[in-house]
């Protein structure tokens, strides 16, 4: 019997008498060789923690800094003392808090309608700010308010997108990911700058949420993380930490390797692995168990609500290419669309429980939308300026039984693009007043 090491060596040089090489079209030697390198080579991670989440957290980090979705007893034992400060963050006025959508390339739109609303002056400041995948990434941008403005262009805008997707080849073998996750690195690299970071820890501290979920694969559930938490610990581990949570968040998985976030506990120490939190639900007002917690929510009560979806909600059926990208691609979409609907449907039964107004945007149908892993510059851009017109004509924001009345038609009729914006004229909550530096504060 031969050993591993045998198995893995080069074969012996010479040919057997009689019999003539042929060559091996490249494509099938390189998936010969992939499949003869998958027996030799392994991915090195430690065993995922046995126990509950609340026993186990990043090193140097405390186990509030995060949650599991459905963790009943870690939601209740900080929510009420941590709603308090957030209430008091909001000085009086109502609570506001914005939650956005995952949507890979369609965050574009959320971050042109920021800007859009900041340009109108009827962006609030939120309290409380939610982000999933691609909206993880814009959410520390909008959680800092107009003032970032000119990096959330700069980073969703489009400009740079072309080669966003950069196939890993036959290296997909070895760890799960069709593509290469260094462009979304240093994408995030860029937005979690040292700047950012200690202007997120201050605005925690002042009592404000900026929250992101990703989905451990190992327990397959969501995990919801604190990250002006985060940010408030010691320099370049927090720093570290920031970027694994929004890379992990961001990871679509197929799409993109996943992320083994490191913990300890116990005095031991594990590897969990994250994944895109879209996975198990595609945008969060609050965990999944806070309505079963109904008595710590009571902070919440007549909060004003904004969900920006960075994808579509209906489609047009066109012909699905019969290629990997153009199948995959379509998959995400249908699998965010139907998701988004659920969790529209959920929110809004949250929201009248404890009397919140309610509004939503999302890319209507007749926009010429390719898709969420269409990083194309120009599309990209486009839907920037999309997103932003839309704001700053007061025509973002739409109730569900407004989007019920103008999108059935829509959605029916023969396929009509155009670049005019379709959604309901549901005004969120008026004009900001101005503050002394001209930031904006509360509504009027």
């Amino acid at each position: 019997m031969q050993s591993d090491a045998e198995t893995c060596a080069d074969p012996p040089a010479g040919r057997i008498r009689g019999l003539q090489p042929r060559r091996l079209p490249r494509g099938l030697l390189a998936v010969l060789l992939g499949g003869v390198l998958v027996g030799c080579v392994t991915i090195p991670r430690a065993a995922a923690p046995p126990t509950v989440i609340a026993d186990v957290a990043p090193p140097g980090f405390g186990p509030t800094v995060r949650f599991l979705g459905n963790d009943r007893d870690a939601f209740v034992a900080n929510a009420e003392k941590t709603l308090r400060r957030v209430r008091d963050a909001a000085d009086g006025g109502p609570i506001n808090i914005l939650a956005l959508s995952g949507g890979g390339a369609g965050g574009s739109f959320a971050a042109g309608a920021l800007v859009g609303m900041s340009r109108r002056g009827d962006r609030p400041e939120f309290q409380i700010v939610t982000g999933v995948s691609a909206g993880a990434l814009i959410a520390p941008f909008a959680f800092l308010g107009p003032r970032w403005d000119g990096e959330l262009e700069k980073t969703f805008n489009g400009l740079q997108s072309d080669h966003f997707l950069r196939p890993r080849g036959i290296a997909f073998l070895f760890r799960p990911g069709f593509y290469d996750q260094r462009p979304l690195a240093d994408l995030i690299d860029h937005i979690a700058s040292r700047k950012l970071l200690t202007e997120v820890g201050r605005e925690r501290a002042k009592g404000r949420l900026l929250l992101v979920a990703t989905t451990d694969l190992d327990k397959q559930e969501t995990v919801i993380w604190d990250m002006g938490a985060i940010a408030l610990g010691e320099g370049e581990k927090a720093r570290a930490l920031f970027r694994d949570v929004l890379m992990a968040s961001a990871s679509i998985p197929g799409v993109l390797p996943p992320v083994l976030i490191h913990v300890e506990g116990g005095g031991r120490s594990y590897d969990e692995m994250h994944v895109d939190g879209g996975t198990t639900m595609p945008f969060f007002i609050a965990s999944e168990i806070a309505q079963l917690a109904p008595q710590t929510l009571e902070p919440l009560k007549g909060a004003r609500v904004l969900v920006l979806v960075n994808g579509q909600l209906s489609s047009y059926p066109r012909t699905t290419p019969e290629r990997p990208v153009a199948v995959l691609s379509r998959t995400f979409s249908a699998a965010l669309m139907h998701a988004s609907r659920t969790a529209l449907e959920a929110s809004l039964a949250f929201a009248e429980r404890y009397s919140m107004s309610f509004r939503y945007s999302f890319i209507p149908v007749t926009h010429a939308y390719g898709g969420a892993l269409r990083f194309k510059s120009a599309e990209m851009h486009a839907l920037f300026d999309y997103g932003a017109r839309c704001a700053e004509k007061g025509a973002l924001w739409t109730t569900v039984a407004q989007a019920i009345e103008e999108g059935q038609p829509a959605a029916q009729a023969l396929p009509h693009f155009d670049d005019s914006c379709t959604l309901g004229a549901a005004q969120p909550w008026g004009r900001l007043k101005k503050g002394p530096e001209g930031d904006s504060s509360l509504p009027v």
